[in-house]
């Protein structure tokens, strides 16, 4: 309140007095929130672990996604392996079994010719898998994973 503003009128005085009463509270108010070091503080870490826990839950969906893109993947690749390794399985039994019915009528020793192809298609299998055991492994993960999620699914409910 300046000199030349100054007037003899009580009511104008009162105004200016409580006015400046206001302002006068809110500068303290506004340096006792400065000066409350604790309230800031838990505002801040309030603050940080919100922006964390959206951060961890970004990170959450974001592996779920991924681990449900990949099982797909690697479910799709073992089909297609299992499919091969089926295929390949059954040409090698088809030639001994063709053999054997050749051999049954043109030899009588059928039993002998069944047995040997037998022993060869298992020979040729094993060698297989021996050779390239990746699609059973596969097809056995997978058949894990499935039994897993199938397991967990009823589980939950």
């Amino acid at each position: 309140m300046s000199m030349a503003n100054a007037s003899n009128d009580p009511d104008k005085m009162r105004q200016d007095i409580q006015q400046t009463r206001a302002e006068l509270g809110d500068t303290v108010a506004a340096l006792a929130a400065k000066t409350d070091v604790k309230t800031r503080l838990r505002g801040k870490a309030s603050t940080a672990s919100g922006g964390l826990r959206q951060r961890l839950t970004t990170a959450g969906q974001s592996a779920k996604t991924s681990a449900t893109q990949m099982f797909g993947t690697v479910s799709q690749k073992t089909s297609q392996r299992a499919a091969a390794t089926k295929q390949k399985t059954r040409q090698a039994a088809t030639t001994p079994r063709n053999s054997a019915a050749r051999a049954t009528h043109t030899t009588g020793e059928a039993k002998s010719a069944a047995v040997t192809s037998a022993r060869a298609v298992t020979t040729k299998v094993g060698t297989a898998v021996r050779a390239n055991p990746v699609p059973i492994l596969t097809a056995a993960g997978a058949a894990a994973a499935l039994t897993l999620v199938a397991y967990r699914r009823r589980r939950t409910r």
